[in-house]
Order: structure tokens, then sequence, then C-alpha cells
């Protein structure tokens, strides 16, 4: 039976949770819409309102947290990031299902909120490629991607809560596995010890990487910092 609920991907930045979301937009329509998340942030590249993001104040995103508009929310990396009610509401039989390309805490969220979605957790193959990909951007300073690998190791560390999972080690393969989920398959689970090793192995490695950013000390001395 096909997936008649939002579908949700989280996972650590760099996963590859928003090109597998674009993917699922682009080559099933008739299945699935992007939805829109509403951002403070200011646009990045050749990014547009309405397409990437809804980008809007932080006044402005403090009024629809004030008045219920967002069926999730959060601040990530000192900016606002959430979901309006409305993409999630509307559903028929026939129309396409919001893709929701969130964080832990967004998803979490939904949850509490009642919100009946399917949540795939979507990890990195390996450390040495997803902190290649997240460091060789080029659009954030190393403040910023200190920033963001604590905030991976802190998303890591709740990846095993989640149910279902899909390692990202082929775009090709990633789609396809979502979409065996979303028709009513099972992906690999949080008690699968592959997962649980990958979990250690990437946070192992964010670890590392940031006592490398921060020119101080190693990763143990790092992870004594932080608790």
């Amino acid at each position: 039976m096909s997936l008649r609920r939002p579908l949700v991907l989280v996972g650590p930045s760099g996963a590859g949770k928003t090109t597998i979301a674009e993917c699922l937009v682009r080559r099933h329509p008739e299945r699935f819409r992007f939805s829109v998340s509403a951002t403070s942030r200011a646009p990045r590249g050749s990014e547009r309102s309405g397409r990437e993001y809804s980008f809007i104040s932080r006044e402005e995103f403090e009024e629809m947290i004030a008045s219920g508009e967002l069926a999730e929310w959060a601040q990530v990396h000192g900016e606002y990031y959430g979901t309006p009610v409305e993409n999630l509401t509307g559903l028929t039989e026939a129309g396409p299902v919001p893709v929701l390309d969130i964080d832990v805490q967004g998803a979490r969220q939904v949850m509490r909120r009642g919100i009946d979605a399917l949540v795939i957790f979507i990890l990195p193959p390996a450390a040495a490629p997803w902190l290649a990909r997240l460091t060789g951007r080029g659009t954030e300073s190393p403040e910023g991607i200190v920033r963001r690998l604590r905030t991976a190791r802190e998303e890591l560390g709740e990846a095993t809560t989640f149910e279902e999972f899909v390692v990202n080690q082929d775009l090709h393969e990633a789609v396809r596995q979502v979409l065996e989920i979303a028709d009513g398959g099972a992906g690999e689970g949080a008690c699968d010890r592959r997962v649980e090793a990958l979990c250690r192995e990437l946070d192992a490695g964010a670890a590392v990487e940031i006592a490398r950013i921060r020119g101080r000390g190693t990763a143990d001395e790092i992870r004594k910092e932080e608790t």
C-alpha cells in the first residue's frame, strides 16, 4: 500500500536527505510534493524564496510561532527553521503527500503533535566522505562547521531511538529504499548492529574533525570539554 501520510526525512547535516527528497519529488510528482520550510536565514547562492525555503524575517518567524502556525520549528546554527501547519493539511486519496526535510528536533515535534508521519533517519555511509562533503562546501566559516558538527553529534546520539533507517551509500539505491519503506517495506532497524556501529563511527569522526578545526588537543580531549 502506498504512503498516505507525510514523509519525514531526518539525519545529520550532509547525509543527503535534501537530495533524496528532491529526487522523490522530481521522479514521482504524482506521489510526492516538497514541503517548503520557512527560515529566518538569508538565501545562499542561487536559492529563491518559495523554492528551497520561504525566507522570512526573524520577527515574522516569531509571530508564526506565537500564533501556532508551525507544525515544528527549531533554532539551528543560530537561525530559525520550521514547517507551516498548512504544508501538512489537505491530503487527499489521489493527491501527492508532503516530503519534509527537517532536523531531529523538528521530527520530535511533529510526532508530539500527533501527526501521523513516516519518519526515516538518513545516514551517510562512512565518516570520511561525510566529513569531506561538510567541510568542502566552502559556504561556511570554520566556526560554522564546528557548530554543524556538534549538532550532528547530538542528532547521532538520538539516532537509534528512531525505527527506520536508510544508509545513503548510493543515491539511486537510497531513493529506492525510501520508496520501499513508503510502500510498507522494512528498512534497517535501530537494533541493527550495523546502524549502531555506523553512528559510533560518524560521531568519532565528527569529534576528530572538531579537534582538527579548533586546533586544540585530541578527540578525547574535545569530548571531555563538551561533557
